[in-house]
């Protein structure tokens, strides 16, 4: 943790660095979680990782919720492998690029929303959070071949 630290003298190379392992962090967790899955089981998978990633390191979590405006090349990588990450997902799924970029939203919208629901909660509600979401996330996948249909009718 030293070394970490060691790379920062100003708030905003905090945050940058935050960000960075917050996005490097979450991208491994992803990576983890979709292994031998494709299609609707991976983006299922996907979802369930960030927000255990988020509920397990809400400090990184938060730090990368902003893109903070950088030129920092180390962030810029460690946000496009994370991109590239989320991308192969929902492809593999079957969307364009289009309904590709509506999912990522909408999928970062689903979980920060459930994550700070759940984090503001009174403690004997975990269950229930956990229920809702489960459901979240199928009616999210459920729609992915609508969004689909209603990106490809844009072009």
């Amino acid at each position: 943790m030293e070394a970490f630290f060691g790379k920062v003298d100003t708030i905003p190379q905090m945050k940058q660095a935050l960000a960075i392992a917050g996005y490097q962090g979450l991208r491994r967790q992803i990576e983890k979680a979709v292994e031998g899955k494709t299609g609707p089981d991976a983006v299922r998978a996907m979802a369930h990782a960030m927000r255990g990633f988020a509920l397990g390191s809400p400090g990184l979590a938060v730090a990368s919720f902003r893109d903070p405006d950088v030129d920092n090349p180390e962030y810029q990588k460690a946000a496009g492998q994370l991109g590239q990450t989320v991308l192969r997902v929902f492809t593999g799924a079957g969307l364009s690029n289009e309904a590709t970029r509506h999912a990522i939203r909408i999928l970062k919208s689903l979980v920060r929303g459930f994550v700070l629901g759940e984090m503001s909660a009174p403690v004997a509600r975990p269950i229930e959070y956990q229920r809702s979401y489960v459901f979240a996330v199928e009616m999210f996948v459920s729609g992915l071949g609508t969004l689909q249909e209603m990106s490809a009718e844009k072009d």
